[in-house]
């Protein structure tokens, strides 16, 4: 099979309250900015005319496009019910890895983010292909359209622990 991961895209009510979750508490970095009209905006999604305006962010400037924010305006747009403190059938969520755990829990809270899950640990023994052994640390906070937004950090067990 010829795929390979391209971007989770997002579509969003308030660009602005979105990129000030991504981009300022969470410190993603915009690596693209652009507006698209009328027909041709609309016509991919199967929507009439519309503004689309799509900014795509990045956890480094030379880093892979991880989120695509898309705003679309100019035409009515339905909005999904999306249950809060729990997981639905259907429902999507974005999992990231950071090595500054405590310092993005400490953004979310003066940022005054929900959350699904405080933050916790939990030991994974064994390593497997794709994941290391460690102690796993995890936080799930929604974002302002109330996706999961799972952060995670995997701290590798100390020589004691391993020996």
């Amino acid at each position: 099979m010829n795929l390979q991961f391209e971007r989770f895209t997002l579509f969003c009510r308030n660009l602005e309250a979105s990129l000030h979750f991504y981009r300022d508490t969470l410190g993603l970095m915009v690596v693209e900015e652009k507006t698209l009209h009328g027909a041709m905006a609309g016509g991919l999604l199967q929507l009439p005319p519309c503004t689309m305006r799509i900014v795509l962010l990045a956890a480094a400037a030379d880093a892979p496009v991880i989120l695509g924010l898309f705003e679309i305006s100019d035409v009515a747009m339905e909005a999904i019910e999306v249950p809060v403190g729990k997981p639905a059938h259907g429902q999507s969520a974005l999992v990231l890895s950071t090595t500054t755990f405590d310092g993005l829990h400490g953004a979310l809270i003066a940022a005054g983010c929900r959350f699904l899950t405080p933050p916790l640990s939990y030991p994974k023994q064994v390593a497997s292909t794709r994941s290391p052994a460690g102690i796993y640390r995890e936080m799930i906070v929604y974002d302002p359209d109330n996706v999961p937004v799972s952060i995670l950090q995997v701290d590798p067990f100390t020589e004691e622990k391993t020996a």
